[in-house]
């Protein structure tokens, strides 16, 4: 089958992904490890599309028995990663905002007291 006209689209999503991932990084709004992490998924992306042959190579060499069920649950494995992490930030976030309310009750009460 042709895919050229998926990959060349597939390619341009990347590269403009890639640039947008290398601005934020030089605008330090990511670290090192996510640039690092993010800038392997989508050279991985770039990999599968150009060489969908390499997938079912590594899905047999895991023990899985086609490229694209390896990528499913790689995509799977991924996003249950990603949601645990978000799911961090926000507790956290939640902590630092009651915190804060806190402190901000607090100091207003002291506020009311007659001196």
């Amino acid at each position: 089958m042709n895919y050229l006209p998926l990959q060349i689209i597939v390619s341009l999503f990347v590269l403009l992904v890639i640039f947008r991932l290398s601005r934020k990084f030089k605008d330090s709004i990511l670290k090192t490890s996510e640039f690092i992490g993010w800038l392997v998924i989508w050279a991985v992306v770039l990999v599968a599309f150009w060489l969908p042959n390499t997938a079912s190579y590594l899905a047999l060499l895991v023990g899985i028995g086609r490229g694209v069920d390896l990528a499913v649950y790689s995509a799977i494995l991924i996003i249950f990663y990603l949601i645990f992490r978000l799911y961090l930030k926000h507790d956290k976030q939640q902590q630092q905002i009651t915190k804060i309310i806190r402190h901000l009750a607090l100091k207003e009460e002291d506020e009311k007291k007659p001196q």
